[in-house]
């Protein structure tokens, strides 16, 4: 008895102790705030002195209006307290939760559904059906395939049967099937038809111009068996599926590594990820057939309304950093515009429309959408305001001159702010500071962000006039 009591009080004493080493490590997200504060207060007076001695330009300020200098203390604080403070907290979280290097054995593997939606994919299907035969192939558990042809009015379903069978041939343990829709239903009815048809434990959703590494299903797994999740998801890179020289996939590549590498591991530290992606993601069946038996999915991005019916039922969605997948993402304006359109749209109508209640939880899923509410859609209205304005501030500032030297002081410490973001992404991302020469279009990454922010922008008016967005698909 004595050593049973031992044990316990020694258990709750390295419980007491895990717990305030965890508070301590909370303190960091103070630092972020701290040094914001610092940079507010001391970057003018810096540019100034720099201004006065090393330029030698003494200023001469007229009289303006007062509306002058709020609007440039805002603009100078809200870029400031945003990246540096907002974007600092979201570094530590990621750094924290990347920290829970948990490496545990899977002592029970789930059978295993893959659903291949697929519209117009026939020079792509190929590469994601072989890709998930390998994934299934090195699985323990039996494994079936199941590719969904919603109507394609190309090769789809011929290359579809053709890829299942030669992988069959060579893997005859791994089930594999193709069925039709005799007309274009949808992504979310294809998905459907396919969860319909799956006979596994946990169900994986693939869009058909993904593939993923062989190691990807295991980790995904492994995820959701540790703390009992309901679904996982993990990274995913886009690719030209060749040699990723075009422009615009090296900008989604610096992008993705920001928003999955960071934000999304920010979200996992505290259970708030709420979206799993056509891409890569894993679900137990039981309770994604509850989901969408419970509810029509009508968004245009029918993963994330999926995703937040599930964190309003308290499922737990998980994030594994080393399940990877490879995407072909939009390599020309068009296909990008209209890719960011529809998820914008979808982000509005389900942040203001389907889960408007989600914003008034008290959970931190809630906190997040806050986040892209205020954010990342406020945010692009404060940037396009701010871009049409700039004239203005110059015309009407003090000493247009002294305006404009400290202008371009500041658009130097924004590329710099943006540099080290950057880095420590691809650091998070890839376990490189520069990898393949990414960091080196950090000064050129602002032509992607201002097509996002007037996206956001356009996405937002269309919102407000009644608009809830199309899924078509237009040539990468």
């Amino acid at each position: 008895m004595r050593k049973e009591r031992g044990r316990m009080v020694e258990r709750k004493r390295q419980g007491s102790a895990k717990a305030s080493k965890t508070k301590l490590w909370y303190l960091l997200f103070i630092l972020p705030f701290i040094l914001a504060y610092a940079v507010w207060r001391w970057f003018a007076v810096v540019a100034e002195s720099l201004i006065l001695i090393v330029f030698g330009y003494v200023p001469t300020f007229h009289p303006t209006l007062w509306l002058w200098y709020v609007a440039a203390a805002f603009l100078y604080s809200w870029y400031i307290f945003f990246s540096i403070g907002i974007g600092g907290s979201l570094v530590i979280a990621a750094w924290l939760w990347r920290r829970k290097d948990v490496q545990e054995k899977i002592l029970d593997y789930p059978t295993v559904s893959f659903i291949v939606p697929a519209y117009n994919e026939e020079s792509r299907i190929a590469r994601c059906i072989t890709s998930l035969f390998k994934c299934a192939s090195e699985y323990p558990a039996p494994s079936e395939i199941i590719v969904v042809d919603d109507g394609s009015t190309d090769l789809t379903y011929d290359a579809s049967c053709a890829t299942v069978e030669m992988n069959r041939r060579r893997w005859p343990h791994v089930k594999g099937r193709v069925v039709r829709h005799t007309a274009n239903l949808g992504r979310a009815e294809a998905v459907h038809t396919g969860v319909t048809m799956a006979t596994r434990e946990v169900i994986c959703v693939v869009d058909a111009d993904s593939w993923w590494e062989p190691s990807t299903l295991s980790e995904l797994v492994r995820n959701v068996g540790i703390d009992e999740r309901i679904a996982a998801t993990g990274y995913i890179h886009p690719t030209d599926g060749k040699r990723d020289k075009n422009v615009f996939i090296i900008f989604q590549q610096q992008e993705y590594s920001q928003a999955l590498a960071v934000f999304r591991c920010a979200q996992a530290l505290v259970g708030a990820v709420f979206i799993v992606p056509g891409a890569i993601g894993l679900q137990r069946a039981d309770k994604l057939r509850e989901v969408l038996d419970e509810r029509n999915i009508h968004s245009v991005t029918e993963d994330l309304e999926t995703t937040l019916q599930m964190q309003k039922k308290g499922f737990d969605v998980g994030y594994a950093k080393r399940a990877q997948s490879k995407t072909v993402a939009p390599m020309s304006l068009d296909a990008f515009w209209n890719q960011r359109l529809r998820w914008f749209m979808g982000g509005l109508h389900n942040l203001l429309g389907i889960h408007r209640d989600m914003l008034f939880k008290r959970r931190w899923a809630s906190l997040f959408l806050w986040y892209c509410l205020l954010v990342e859609y406020g945010g692009a209205v404060i940037e396009v305001l701010t871009l049409f304005g700039l004239p203005f501030l110059f015309w009407f500032a003090p000493d247009r001159i002294f305006f404009l030297c400290n202008a371009l002081m500041f658009l130097a410490f924004v590329i710099i702010v943006g540099t080290i973001h950057q880095a420590i992404a691809l650091k998070f991302a890839y376990g490189q500071l520069n990898h393949k020469r990414l960091l080196l279009y950090t000064p050129f990454y602002i032509v992607m962000r201002f097509l996002n922010v007037f996206a956001r922008c356009t996405s937002l008016i269309k919102y407000l006039m009644g608009d809830r967005g199309t899924w078509h698909k237009t040539k990468t």
